[in-house]
């Protein structure tokens, strides 16, 4: 090995100095993100009132037995939508006559014509009659809406067609968000924009809810906004006024929101950020699923995504020789005392305020992210240490002008990928160089070898925390917490790492044909070498499996996988999930940690250059993954810390296992060489 590979780089120490002012300033902000995080512990589970009532009218109990089972089931609000004359007619609220029907009522003046629909008020019901006139008024215009007298009262003559009609939104009801708080729960109105929208039509819809006890969130149905466009500012108003947090509703993808113009560049950004976020599931997704998944699927949003408002779906069918009602209330139970067991409340739902971490404590945690770029810099390419400085500090003045002319959040954004991707290979490319001394010495015992690979992967995963704990600091905001704001390249945090430590390797170990790569011309030497490879057939297949690992191993990571999780691996989340404080990935339990360790034991045992190589290629995954679940903002760090302290703990095991195994393969080879040998 050529002495410039075996002598020792140079680091700054001011460099290193920087790096760990940087962590304790992220330490600081990490600390003060827990502190806000572990104040958001109040759940509002939310059921559809009227899905309710359709449910509960099969049950043998009551009407008031039914939603009292939900109540103690843990739901405490219920969400009323804008009325439809089809739910009014069904709700028993009016009676709907279609055409010359009508004439089964006793008109005075003006008779009934083909080709309209005739709304009465039921017995009893004539407040309800009122609303829905004028929410008629409101939305198809005075002039469309006409006035018949009749024996049973006043009849609302309509024109339009009797399909569309029926189905058409009109507003929220008054009297059922008086009758939903009368009966203990609170309540979560769900409107609709209005078609070329008017004050009036926004002073209506919020004429229907002041003044109603525990209205606790507005959640839009639709593409817009209620106001979108020209009012969105006047609904702001109301709902600053009424003091009514405004909820987003999660995308499908699980990532940020459902595209609703007027929420996320408007609503969201006037309350800067301090909105809520409510998960469901949708009626053909709730089909295919057990109410133990429906249960675990909720109980994972609330505690991993920052969910706070849980809209719970009810069945249409039951199971189990249950009803519909008692099958959605079995699943609801459960996610209670799941949630109950982490130390979660249900009642008004805990809103993320609008936090800003101190600017000074920011750009000291982008100082050691800018450290810690130069030092990995410093890794491939040996630096004096008058440039590693000049370097170190031309970036930041950089960063520092950005930060304060831009307002923060690209130039944080681009330190924090920074940060994700040079703190897993800094890791791993200094316990190489432990290697490279290592692998000079004597061959150790097993026992000692599988003891230092131990230490060796712990020492590796404290370096690489230093990047996650930089990230969850710069990226530590209110913004990024409800997913305003992302934290951008998952894909690159995976892949570059890997590539990265394979040119590291090469620099440190004579792989390739005898020799390491450490100078430009034996690079320009090795890409010739190369690409003018004779091609066999093992190696179009070896470079298959690695092109399909690959795949998988990136189409895997973020939130657009196209590759699915098998049966049994979803068994193990599950399983984990429910055991542990914070699932481990399995990419570090069962692949990276134990291919460290294993990397760690090769070459203190003299184990084939080959097989080192790769272990210590998959050995960054894992790290790599350590560093990454930082990246996810709206986890709790709390629960990103324990993450990885998981991961690590069960990783440290599973590597011991993988040692033993291949320890036992190895002697099994011996002794199979020994057997020919005598057979000669």
């Amino acid at each position: 090995m050529k002495e410039a590979i075996k002598k020792k780089r140079k680091h700054s120490l001011i460099l290193i100095a920087i790096i760990l002012i940087g962590l304790l300033a992220g330490l600081f902000l990490v600390q003060q993100r827990h502190q806000i995080e572990s104040a958001q512990n109040q759940v509002e589970n939310i059921v559809d009132y009227d899905a309710a009532l359709r449910a509960a009218s099969f049950e043998k109990r009551s009407t008031a037995d039914a939603l009292q089972a939900l109540k103690d089931a843990g739901v405490t609000a219920m969400a009323i939508y804008d009325r439809t004359i089809t739910k009014a007619r069904d709700a028993g609220e009016i009676i709907v006559y279609q055409g010359l029907e009508a004439n089964a009522l006793q008109f005075y003046g003006t008779q009934p014509a083909p080709g309209y629909t005739y709304l009465v008020a039921a017995h009893g019901k004539e407040a309800y009659f009122k609303e829905i006139q004028d929410d008629l008024v409101q939305r198809l215009g005075k002039e469309k809406v006409g006035i018949l007298y009749s024996n049973r009262g006043p009849v609302i003559a309509l024109g339009q067609p009797y399909e569309a009609l029926m189905d058409m939104k009109l507003s929220i009801s008054r009297l059922q968000a008086q009758e939903v708080s009368n009966l203990g729960f609170n309540v979560i109105v769900r409107p609709t924009n209005f078609k070329q929208v008017t004050r009036d039509n926004i002073d209506h819809v919020f004429s229907r809810i002041d003044g109603i006890p525990n209205v606790t969130g507005i959640v839009f149905v639709g593409k817009e906004a209620l106001g979108y466009p020209d009012f969105i500012g006047v609904t702001n108003e109301y709902l600053h006024n009424l003091r009514i947090p405004v909820v987003g509703i999660e995308a499908v993808n699980q990532l940020q929101y459902e595209n609703q113009v007027g929420f996320n560049n408007d609503l969201a950004v006037a309350d800067e950020y301090s909105i809520g976020r409510l998960y469901t599931i949708s009626k053909d997704e709730l089909k295919k699923l057990s109410p133990e998944e429906v249960s675990q699927r909720f109980y994972i949003s609330d505690i991993e995504r920052n969910i706070r408002f849980n809209l719970l779906p009810i069945y249409e069918e039951g199971s189990d020789n249950k009803t519909a009602l008692a099958t959605s209330i079995t699943y609801m139970n459960s996610f209670k005392e799941k949630m109950m067991d982490r130390g979660f409340t249900f009642g008004r739902a805990s809103i993320y305020p609008a936090y800003t971490p101190s600017p000074i404590a920011v750009v000291l945690t982008l100082a050691g992210s800018v450290a810690l770029f130069t030092f990995m810099l410093n890794l491939f390419y040996p630096m004096r240490k008058h440039r590693q400085l000049v370097v170190n500090f031309t970036l930041l003045l950089i960063t520092v002008v950005l930060y304060a002319v831009t307002g923060g959040t690209l130039i944080t954004q681009i330190w924090a990928l920074s940060a994700a991707i040079c703190a897993p290979v800094v890791a791993i490319i200094l316990i190489m160089d432990c290697w490279v001394r290592r692998s000079t010495g004597p061959v150790i015992g097993p026992w000692r070898a599988t003891l230092e690979a131990t230490i060796y992967l712990v020492g590796a995963a404290l370096i690489a925390a230093i990047g996650g704990i930089l990230i969850a600091a710069m990226l530590g905001n209110t913004r990024f917490f409800m997913e305003f704001a992302l934290f951008r390249g998952v894909k690159l945090v995976f892949v570059a790492p890997i590539i990265l430590t394979a040119i590291a390797y090469l620099q440190r170990f004579p792989l390739w044909q005898g020799r390491t790569v450490d100078s430009w011309p034996e690079c320009r030497s090795f890409m010739r070498s190369f690409f003018t490879l004779d091609v066999k057939l093992y190696m179009i297949i070896a470079f298959a499996f690695i092109g399909m690992a690959g795949w998988i191993f990136v189409g895997r990571s973020g939130h657009t996988a196209g590759v699915p999780v098998p049966g049994f691996e979803i068994a193990l989340r599950r399983f984990l999930e429910n055991t542990l404080y914070a699932r481990p990935r399995e990419k570090e339990f069962l692949i990276g940690h134990p291919a460290l360790m294993l990397a760690s034991f090769a070459v203190l045992r003299r184990w084939p250059m080959i097989f080192h190589f790769l272990c210590t290629i998959a050995g960054v995954i894992g790290i790599g993954s350590l560093v990454e679940t930082f990246c996810h903002l709206r986890t709790p760090v709390l629960m990103s810390i324990a993450r990885g302290y998981d991961g690590l703990l069960i990783g440290i095991i599973a590597g011991v296992i993988a040692i033993l195994v291949f320890r036992f393969l190895a002697y099994i080879i011996t002794w199979a060489r020994r057997g020919e040998v005598s057979n000669d």
